[in-house]
Formats: C-alpha cells, sequence, structure tokens
C-alpha cells in the first residue's frame, strides 16, 4: 500500500526480481494490480521489476475526485517517489493502454519506454477504423453518457462479485472472443489468476470501472503526433475482437516513434499469454 501525497491509498504489487528494471504494469478495465501474477516467472527469468497498481477505487486504491488518463502519471510519479525509482518502463493491457499513453505524453526523461499490449485506441481512432458496432456505441457513449450509464449498471451492477459470478462472466466473455483467446482462458492458471483480479478489481463496487469506460469513451486529450518518446512499443492480435485491430493500426501510425508488432492468429487476451517472452525481450533494448 502506497500512501500518495494528497493522502490517497494506492494499491500496488510488486513481482519480479527485486533490483531488476523496473515496469509498472497498468491494468486492464475490470481487472487489477494482480494481473501482474500472470508474468510473475517471465519477469523474474528477465530480471524485470513489474510493478502493478490499482487505478482510483480499484482494488486497494481510494477513489479520486479525477481519475481520467492525464491525473494518472502524477500517481505513478509519486509511487516511484516513493519506491526510490529513478527511472522506469510503463505498460498497458487493454483500457490500461490509455494510462501508458498519458505517461508517454506526461513523464519526461524518467520514463525509459512504453508499451500498449492489446491496447484500447482514443475515440476518434475508434470512430474512424472500428467495426460499425463499435463506433455506435462510442457515439452514443459520447453524446448521450446517460443513457449507457444505464446500460453499464446493468451489465456491471454495483456490489463485489464473487468467484461464482465472475467465472461465469468470464465464461460469457470467452464464448465471443476468437478462437485463440478461447483457448487461453481455458488453460487453468491464467483462468484462475484473471477470476481473482476481476473480483479485486470490484471489491470497492464496480462504480471505478463504470466511470473509467465513460472517460475513456470522450476525448484523451492526447496530441499523438506530439509523444516523443523513443522506446515505444506496440503488440497486438489481428482477431481481437474487444480492441480491434483497425484502431490499432491507425494508433500505430499516429504516433512517431511507435515499433508496432501485429500477430495474425491471435486475440485480445492471447497477444499477452502467448508473446510475454517477446515483450519483455523489447523492454532488454531499453536497458
Amino acid at each position: 500500500m502506497i500512501r500518495l501525497p494528497d493522502g490517497r491509498k494506492l494499491g500496488c504489487l510488486q513481482i519480479g526480481k527485486v533490483d531488476g528494471f523496473p515496469i509498472f504494469h497498468f491494468h486492464g478495465n475490470g481487472s487489477s494490480r494482480l494481473e501482474v501474477l500472470l508474468l510473475a516467472d517471465l519477469a523474474q527469468a528477465a530480471g524485470v521489476r513489474l510493478i502493478g497498481l490499482d487505478r482510483p477505487g480499484i482494488g486497494d486504491s481510494d477513489p479520486a475526485p479525477a481519475s481520467g488518463p492525464l491525473q494518472w502519471p502524477a500517481d505513478v510519479g509519486a509511487v516511484a517517489d516513493q519506491l526510490g525509482i529513478a527511472r522506469f518502463a510503463v505498460q498497458g493491457v487493454s483500457a490500461g493502454g490509455a494510462y501508458a499513453l498519458a505517461c508517454a505524453h506526461v513523464i519526461g526523461a524518467r520514463l525509459v519506454g512504453c508499451g500498449l499490449i492489446s491496447t484500447i485506441c482514443p475515440p476518434e481512432l475508434v470512430r474512424q477504423a472500428a467495426p460499425g458496432w463499435m463506433r455506435t456505441v462510442w457515439r452514443i457513449g459520447a453524446r448521450h453518457p446517460d443513457l449507457l450509464q444505464v446500460c453499464l449498471r446493468a451489465l456491471l451492477p454495483g456490489s463485489p462479485s464473487d468467484q461464482a459470478s465472475t467465472e461465469q462472466r468470464l465464461a460469457r466473455i470467452s464464448a465471443w472472443l476468437a478462437p485463440s483467446d478461447r483457448e487461453v482462458l481455458h488453460r487453468p492458471f491464467i483462468k484462475a489468476t484473471l477470476v481473482h483480479a476481476m473480483m479485486e478489481s470490484r471489491r470497492q463496487g464496480a462504480r471505478a470501472n463504470r466511470r473509467e469506460i465513460l472517460t475513456l469513451l470522450r476525448s484523451w486529450d492526447l496530441p499523438l503526433v506530439q509523444i516523443g518518446l523513443r522506446n515505444l512499443f506496440l503488440w497486438h492480435g489481428e482477431q481481437d475482437r474487444l480492441t480491434p485491430i483497425g484502431p490499432a493500426r491507425l494508433l500505430a501510425r499516429s504516433l512517431p516513434h511507435c515499433r508496432a508488432t501485429f500477430y495474425p492468429g491471435e486475440g485480445h487476451f492471447s497477444t499477452l499469454a502467448n508473446h510475454a517472452h517477446e515483450i519483455f525481450a523489447a523492454w532488454s533494448t531499453c536497458l
């Protein structure tokens, strides 16, 4: 547990090598800091100090008055200060990618690199290149947030979730995903770890997750072409149905120094599960 300068608590989980290369890991929407447990063995083998952080209102982290992507870099910097970390990298999975990009824009020379894994994309890119159903949802969310809020309350009830209901929710999600994702989500360790990460995400209820979705449907106020970080990586599966490939390709082209890798047979979860070795290998080039 980290105490921030404004008095808030922030949940933190460190795995891997204690004195290794520090990378802050930003979880997806509906997940939590426990997501890093998926990478524990690989982080240790790669000599990486992987640090999972709960965003405001998630898991062990107190809510914050404002908690969009541009507010996040200050929290990350404060955690790094308390952990005695001078320079570090960040990586974001799915919705966590928005927060990693914000760090790439806001944090200066202290940031060594930024990685985007199956990342959500800015709404202007979603509206250009996502499938029709997703473009419609994004437009409704931006123009009629109250209507979307009603839908989100039905999909994400306010009460914490138990293991059985979380397993059922993951099974419903899995049925809609690409074959590579369904295979990954049937692996016992991955399934169990994700279920616990999802349960932890809603320990304080679902309000923070709903609020985050509404926030990410609106403009992030991130000038992509001005993000000059040299070590910026993107890994994305071409069969991803949660964060489709079209906007991800536009995002890669919009970032001046992005090194993008697209996997033809991979989906949303399988990209990280099947290519974590390559992701950690890329970080070694930043040392």
